[in-house]
């Protein structure tokens, strides 16, 4: 589930609806949609601090892992590169959950994808390159 659907969960079974939420984290009801629709994701962590006070979860829980992805994108490479890693993430999902592709190349598009991550690395610890945290 990504953060847009986690939200909008929160969010009606608090019973509010988008313009309320909007009003208590100090965006506006179009913000909260499309965070909703996850076509946004807030790319600030006081954002996410107060939606995380208004319906008293965690950030960890309220962004899930790719939150955590994605955040580290807007940090690193700012508003464009977050974009950017939120449209691959949501594509990949696109792809797995059962996209155009037959699942026999999604296998191989996924191994594809694993082996270019290994054979990266090694490239990386070759050249004495570090890993980041």
């Amino acid at each position: 589930m990504l953060f847009g659907d986690r939200l909008k969960k929160l969010r009606r079974d608090a019973g509010l609806t988008q313009a309320e939420l909007g009003k208590r984290i100090g965006v506006s009801e179009r913000v909260i949609g499309y965070y909703e629709a996850n076509a946004r994701f807030p790319n600030k962590q006081e954002t996410l601090q107060k939606i995380s006070e208004v319906f008293d979860v965690s950030i960890d829980s309220l962004v899930g892992k790719e939150g955590s992805f994605l955040q580290r994108a807007a940090e690193k490479y700012g508003y464009t590169g977050s974009k950017q890693a939120q449209k691959v993430l949501q594509d990949v999902q696109a792809l797995f959950a059962g996209g155009e592709l037959p699942e026999a190349d999604r296998d191989m598009f996924f191994r594809l994808l694993t082996e270019m991550y290994f054979e990266t690395k090694q490239i990386n610890k070759k050249y004495g390159r570090k890993e980041k945290e």
